[in-house]
């Protein structure tokens, strides 16, 4: 009688699909298939996907399992395996299995094809899980990596943080884990920023600045720059530890106490009338600074008081200063060309040239890790360089004119985000 009442069932199932004629929809007017797993879970290559799966057929208007429903598994993508090739559902509507993500594609798919006591097909459910792995670039276009907009690492203590839609995480285990922080100081996080001592600053959409000295393990709101403005504001953290803020609607003001107290940049001074941008201190004690727009760079002996403009190479937007106070600057006219100055720009010349397919502001865009550079040319890809000032160490590591943001956390994975199709990249390293 049971086998009776099943079989009449799945002929209502079978005629019903009349009324919807895509069959892979996993959920129809009667029965419901399903996994009963998250969906888009990040793994490993060769991870089990959680203890074990369990698929589930459904009586939605009796609310309990169907039995006897035949299920056929099969790995759509990523080159897995599943313990269970095919079975029938038991008296609680379930089929349960195993499912090791394979050495494929980052996203991998497992699909469970139902059929009736007389091998009619019914329907197709599928369980999409993502496989990271080593020496590849693995695109995740999901929350809250895909909306990353800031990052820092401090490699001794071995923290990463990231911003990412307003929200404060910390990096967990697995470099593509990421763990909100939940702190009554830390609201409405826009950028963050990471010291030479490994203090990280952070500011916010109110334009509060805030800071933790511990490692992120506590914050505290350091003196509001500009007690004034609950806007949004422009910080930079130089390498000589200063902290810089600029508003378009204020003056430029730095902080050599960690956010204690503030001391104006005179408007006049050339700091503030051009934008804002890099700020780099030399060995000799002054200052190098290029605005955020077209070949604005400068040079303070008064510690910002007051500037001295120097040529540059056609349109420069970008300085990077490595240790050695050689300076290197992007400059755009048709392509991206680097030069180089070791004699503090009084000369430069042009090492390396690229020509991307289009052009933006550009973030941050010298990364090193270790002996090795890592330079992000949006609207190109990923530069490798083992030395600067050579054009012959320069190699293409990354090519993606999608690109235009690349951070490094605390391991030296390599975080990359695009501009507008919300995808993040995550490339780790085995060597």
């Amino acid at each position: 009688m049971k086998k009776t009442v099943l079989f009449l069932s799945l002929l209502y199932l079978i005629t019903s699909c009349d009324r919807y004629p895509d069959p892979s929809q996993s959920v129809l007017k009667d029965y419901s298939f399903y996994f009963q797993a998250v969906q888009g879970n990040k793994y490993f290559q060769g991870d089990w996907v959680g203890d074990s799966i369990i698929f589930k057929a459904v009586n939605n208007q009796l609310y309990e399992g169907l039995d006897s429903v035949y299920v056929l598994f099969d790995i759509m993508s990523g080159e897995g395996s599943v313990t269970v090739q095919s079975a029938y559902t038991d008296n609680q509507g379930e089929v349960t299995l195993r499912w090791q993500l394979g050495l494929g594609s980052f996203e991998q798919k497992l699909r469970a094809r139902t059929y009736d006591s007389s091998g009619k097909y019914l329907s197709s459910t599928y369980l999409t899980e993502y496989a990271f792995k080593n020496d590849g670039w693995d695109p995740y276009n999901s929350s809250p990596d895909a909306g990353i907009t800031g990052l820092v690492a401090d490699t001794i203590n071995k923290v990463t943080y990231m911003i990412s839609n307003g929200t404060l995480y910390r990096q967990g285990e697995k470099y593509f884990m990421w763990n909100a922080i939940t702190d009554a100081v830390v609201i409405s996080p826009r950028t963050i920023n990471i010291d030479r001592k490994g203090v990280i600053y952070i500011s916010t959409w109110n334009g509060d600045l805030i800071k933790s000295t511990d490692h992120g393990i506590s914050w505290k709101t350091c003196t509001k720059p500009y007690p004034d403005r609950p806007y949004y504001i422009y910080v930079y953290v130089s390498n000589d530890n200063y902290v810089w803020t600029f508003a378009w609607d204020h003056k430029t003001r730095y902080s050599n106490d960690g956010g204690s107290t503030w001391t104006d940049i005179d408007p006049q001074s050339g700091m503030t009338a051009e934008g804002f941008g890099d700020i780099f201190r030399l060995k000799d004690g002054s200052l190098l600074y290029h605005g955020g727009n077209c070949c604005n760079l400068n040079r303070s002996f008064d510690n910002g008081l007051t500037w001295v403009k120097i040529a540059t190479p056609d349109y420069s937007n970008k300085l990077y200063v490595n240790d050695k106070d050689e300076i290197f600057l992007c400059s755009q006219i048709g392509g991206i060309t680097i030069y180089k100055s070791t004699d503090y720009g009084l000369t430069f010349t042009s090492v390396y040239s690229v020509y991307p397919q289009w052009s933006t502001s550009m973030e941050n865009t010298f990364n090193r890790w270790g002996n090795v550079y890592y330079i992000l040319i949006p609207g190109y890809g990923i530069l490798k360089s083992t030395d600067l000032n050579n054009s012959a160490a320069y190699s293409v590591y990354y090519n993606n004119s999608d690109l235009f943001n690349l951070f490094i956390d605390q391991n030296g994975v390599l975080v990359a985000r695009t501009l507008n199709t919300n995808t993040v990249y995550y490339h780790k390293n085995s060597k």
